[in-house]
């Protein structure tokens, strides 16, 4: 479910994303509340800036969120802030030979490219499977912000999930 950007005068999001917002004061899921937050920090602009987001509004969902500088390594993210509940994820490792080495953090940030590329908000759903052999569901959301309007220096993101039963 990804949401386009058509023009630069602000984003066009596609019907999921459409359903999402008009939700966002009830709405269950983080990955929903932070992208309404997100869309309405832009104010008519393609991507709000990183002085637009503000923890206290985003409230207890910044203890899920991140944010990364794009910086000039875009393949290697450098976080500025990691949210204390998903800092104990970030050490957790995945099971299977391709991601051995992954954590979960690394999962929800594995699209960054995308964002940087298509310069649009980007939700995933996907199911992990741990090193314990437990199965995670989990969402990630990655959001891009730009200082000048057009060039994405950062990106808000959040992740969280559950154990299967």
């Amino acid at each position: 479910m990804d949401a386009e950007v058509m023009d630069r005068s602000g984003p066009r999001l596609s019907e999921p994303v459409e359903e999402l917002l008009s939700y966002e004061t009830d709405e269950r899921r983080l990955v929903g509340r932070l992208l309404a937050y997100w869309h309405s920090m832009c104010d008519g602009r393609a991507f709000p800036s990183l002085k637009d987001i503000d923890a206290d509004a985003v409230g207890k969902d910044w203890r899920w969120a991140f944010i990364i500088e794009a910086g000039d390594y875009r393949a290697f993210p450098n976080f500025r802030y990691l949210g204390p509940e998903l800092a104990k994820y970030s050490g957790v490792f995945l099971e299977g030979r391709d991601s051995f080495t992954s954590t979960l953090l690394d999962v929800a940030t594995h699209k960054l490219d995308c964002v940087y590329r298509e310069g649009c908000p980007l939700l995933m759903e996907d199911v992990v499977t741990r090193f314990d052999g437990q199965r995670l569901m989990f969402r990630a959301v990655l959001l891009p912000l730009s200082d000048d309007g057009e060039t994405i220096d950062f990106v808000l993101g959040a992740a969280n999930g559950k154990l299967e039963d």
